[in-house]
C-alpha cells in the first residue's frame, strides 16, 4: 500500500519561486551560456575551450597589442622605436611557428628552384 504525498508537512514557503532566465552552466572546457529571452529551447551559446590554441590565441593578442599605435597624453602618437620594431617582429615569428604547428597546410609553398645536392 503507497501512500502519495500530495503537499510537503508544515507552513508553506511565504516566497514565490522565481525561475531563472539567465544564467551559464560552465563545465571546464565547455560553458553553456542560457538566455530565455533569445532562445527558449537551450542554449543561445556554446563555448568550447581547446587549450591547444591558447598559446597562438595570446601570441596574436599580443601581436595585436604591439601594432595597435600608443599616444602621447596631448594625442600626439608616440613613435615606434627599434626595440618597438624587434618585439614585433619576435612576437610575429613566434606566432607562424606555432600557427603552422598547429595548421602545417598553411604554410607556404616553397619557390624557386630546387638548390643542388652533392654527389657522393
Amino acid at each position: 500500500m503507497s501512500h502519495k504525498k500530495s503537499e510537503r508537512r508544515g507552513r508553506p514557503s511565504e516566497q514565490e519561486q522565481v525561475a531563472r532566465t539567465k544564467y551559464i552552466l560552465d563545465y571546464g572546457d565547455i560553458v553553456y551560456h542560457f538566455d530565455h529571452s533569445k532562445n527558449k529551447n537551450g542554449a543561445y551559446l556554446v563555448e568550447i575551450i581547446d587549450h591547444k590554441y591558447d598559446k597562438a590565441e595570446k601570441l596574436f593578442e599580443k601581436l595585436e597589442r604591439l601594432q595597435k599605435p600608443t599616444y602621447h597624453e596631448n594625442g600626439r602618437k608616440k613613435r615606434i622605436t627599434k626595440v618597438d620594431k624587434a618585439k614585433m617582429e619576435s612576437t610575429e615569428k613566434a606566432y607562424w611557428t606555432e600557427h603552422y604547428k598547429l595548421f602545417p597546410e598553411d604554410r607556404p609553398k616553397k619557390r624557386g628552384r630546387k638548390k643542388k645536392g652533392t654527389n657522393d
